[in-house]
């Protein structure tokens, strides 16, 4: 008997602890189920937050990229009409020409005299001679041509560039038109109409966005600007979210990003969108060894509870590292893309700056220019006042001519379009002739200078007018910071493998640290210094670029009050 109720004892206890191994393991599968799915769920959001983070910071960068292309075009076109006010059709055309060459992204350009028709465009296969704008009719567009008819009016009334939505071209597609007014003083010539396809900006900003991305352009009444996935027609209004027909609620969930685009009084908007798989695609790997990890530790949680114990550290650990690597990696990603946002915010803040600084450089020499024609027309003056008036004229007009050759030099860099013209010429002639073609405004301002150029100077590859005007360019800035009676000074060195030019002058100088950034394009060292002496803050970017496309280099030593020098190298 008591051998009997001790085996009976001993399975009664061997139930109990079969049972209570059976709770343990039900409960630590259990609780290791519940952990994994809430972790994967922790993991999901911290990802998808990263991910939209990453592509609103996209979107941003795309639009910043978009709204700094159409501002910079719609300045070059201002200062276009304002170099064309009292020129002739001929005049206008050349004008056109050069800068229609000289720069990217502008489909035409076309005169529209007073009286509303198009008698000057550049390039001609684009366009409508002797289209005017009263007459022409539309039969299959009845809303473009109110439009335009409104905007050439309220331009020619206010006096300022204008901007009209995108509407349909003749030759097919959308284009954006920006009107810009052409006055003679108080009289009406005309406007310039510029035209930007919406094809060419695409082209050059979305279309690099593959599948599974997709970009829209909108703009500001929700018309269809661009679409990637080619599911609207351009033209088409954006369809309500909200009505039960928007193709985005027919797909899988998206994520969308939006970032707007300010071009004067136009709103256009981008929107960057995605499925929300990619975000979960991500982290993948993580769940493909989170679920392995959860039947491992199920089934020798069954085995033995020991195991079970070193698995959970050891998967936790390879969790843990998983996730970390994959949150690093969009870390630095976001982190890239956030420093090209500060970037572009610079660039951005410099082109406001400059834009500013180019309003004060051609309000200056024009009202100049318009006091002393009107001296000389309504005074019988000496023929010596005559001729300071219009020596007067000629340096204003030079003035004017520097800047927007400037312009254009920088834009031809800037698009990669610089052609050189290289020979085998002599330093000795190269500054010779910039040292001759400045050397008058030298002696007005009674500077002296000198070149010490050594006899046996080897020759150099370069292209000779680029050269002679990086010089005279820099003899140009020791001139304008150089007090009168100062000194200025050019020396030659050959080395072994280089030679090293020097233009030294003992003008204001350059604090320390702003030396790093007066190459930047549109850099200023100090606003007050600028308005004092004026200038673009595009000189040296303009010589750096040519320096350095000749193989060279070229870099800046100065102290404030004591004179700057600048240094040239050029290959043998």
């Amino acid at each position: 008997m008591k051998s009997l109720n001790a085996r009976k004892t001993r399975i009664q206890k061997t139930k109990r602890n079969w049972l209570m191994v059976l709770i343990i393991c039900v409960l630590s599968v259990t609780v290791i189920v519940f952990l994994g799915i809430r972790s994967n769920d922790e993991i999901h959001n911290i990802i998808q937050e990263q991910f939209s983070e990453r592509q609103l910071l996209l979107s941003k960068q795309i639009s910043s990229g978009i709204n700094g292309f159409l501002n910079e075009k719609t300045t070059i076109i201002e200062i276009t009409a304002l170099h064309i006010s009292d020129a002739s059709p001929d005049t206008i055309l050349t004008e056109f020409a050069n800068v229609y060459n000289h720069t990217s992204g502008i489909y035409v350009f076309e005169f529209i005299n007073e009286s509303g028709i198009v008698t000057v465009g550049y390039p001609r296969e684009n366009t409508p001679f002797g289209y005017d704008l009263y007459e022409f009719n539309r039969p299959e567009d009845n809303e473009t041509e109110p439009v335009l008819i409104n905007t050439f009016e309220w331009v020619r009334d206010k006096k300022k560039t204008n901007i009209t939505r995108p509407v349909n071209l003749l030759e097919g597609g959308l284009g954006a038109f920006i009107w810009t007014p052409v006055y003679e003083g108080d009289k009406f010539k005309g406007e310039i109409l510029a035209i930007l396809t919406i094809s060419d900006i695409s082209d050059k900003f979305l279309k690099n966005y593959n599948p599974p991305w997709e970009v829209l352009m909108v703009d500001d009444l929700g018309g269809i600007l661009y679409d990637s996935s080619h599911r609207y027609k351009e033209g088409t209004k954006y369809p309500n979210a909200l009505n039960g027909t928007n193709p985005f609620l027919q797909h899988e969930k998206e994520l969308i990003a939006y970032s707007p685009i300010t071009w004067r009084n136009q709103n256009w908007s981008i929107a960057l969108i995605s499925p929300a798989s990619e975000a979960d695609s991500l982290i993948n790997s993580v769940y493909v060894k989170q679920n392995l990890f959860i039947g491992v530790a199920v089934g020798f949680i069954i085995l033995s509870s020991f195991s079970i114990i070193l698995l959970l550290f050891g998967w936790n650990k390879s969790l843990e590292n998983e996730v970390s690597k994959k949150t690093n990696e969009l870390y630095e990603s976001n982190k890239l893309l956030q420093d090209a946002n500060e970037k572009l915010k610079i660039i951005d803040k410099l082109k406001s700056d400059f834009l500013s600084m180019v309003s004060h450089e051609l309000k200056t020499p024009l009202t100049a220019m318009k006091v002393s024609s009107e001296f000389i027309l309504e005074n019988d003056s000496k023929t010596s006042t005559r001729e300071e008036l219009l020596q007067l004229l000629i340096r204003n007009i030079d003035r004017l001519t520097r800047l927007v050759d400037n312009l254009l030099d920088i834009s031809i860099i800037e698009s990669g379009k610089q052609r050189y013209s290289m020979e085998i010429v002599d330093l000795h002639d190269i500054i010779d002739t910039a040292v001759g073609t400045i050397r008058s405004q030298y002696e007005k301002k009674r500077l002296n200078i000198t070149t010490d150029i050594p006899e046996d100077l080897p020759k150099i590859n370069a292209d000779k007018d680029k050269i002679i005007q990086v010089f005279i360019n820099l003899l140009s800035n020791a001139l304008k910071f150089t007090h009168e009676g100062g000194n200025v000074e050019i020396r030659a060195f050959e080395f072994e493998n280089y030679i090293e030019v020097q233009v030294k002058d003992d003008g204001v100088g350059i604090p320390p640290d702003k030396i790093d950034k007066i190459f930047d394009k549109f850099y200023q060292v100090d606003n007050n210094s600028t308005r004092s002496y004026g200038g673009a803050g595009l000189g040296l970017a303009v010589i750096k670029a040519i320096i350095e496309d000749h193989g060279g280099s070229i870099r800046a030593e100065s102290s404030p009050s004591k004179g700057s020098v600048f240094i040239l190298t050029f290959n043998k």
